[in-house]
């Protein structure tokens, strides 16, 4: 389990919080440590702020799914130019991964030893790498 590497390592963990799934296979996913009269809006902002707040983002992708408010967050994730990795390749992302950034949770903890964490694009190349950058610097291209 990630939590679990990430704890060893002395990492603190702002989301989710190390508790378990209520409910399997629901549209919108809550933990047992979601405050239970907070509407689904509500949790998703307060995770938000838990995401963001945090040096990286760690997806755990099983099998190549992410869902769609990991989707969602992603997106918030990528503007707010936040460093985030992948337990492995989202089967449909429709945005480059860097094979950089997809790493097991060991991988990505001896990683940060010698090297800051970087946001997905810092350092990748070519035309769509270009573009995103301009995109998370708020400069929107005429194309």
């Amino acid at each position: 389990m990630a939590w679990l590497e990430f704890d060893r390592a002395g990492w603190t963990v702002t989301s989710p919080l190390g508790s378990a799934i209520i409910e399997e296979g629901i549209p919108f996913v809550r933990f047992e440590t979601d405050e239970p009269t907070w509407d689904d809006p509500t949790v998703q902002t307060v995770a938000l702020h838990r995401i963001l707040r945090a040096q990286l983002t760690y997806v755990v992708v099983p099998g190549g799914y992410i869902g769609r408010t990991t989707c969602y967050e992603l997106g918030r994730i990528v503007q707010a130019k936040q460093p985030v990795y992948f337990s492995d390749r989202p089967a449909d992302l429709p945005i480059a991964i860097p094979a950089s950034h997809i790493l097991t949770p060991a991988q990505l903890v001896s990683r940060c030893v010698t090297e800051p964490p970087a946001s997905l694009f810092t350092q990748a190349i070519g035309t769509y790498a270009e573009w995103e950058r301009q995109l998370a610097a708020e400069n929107y291209l005429e194309l």
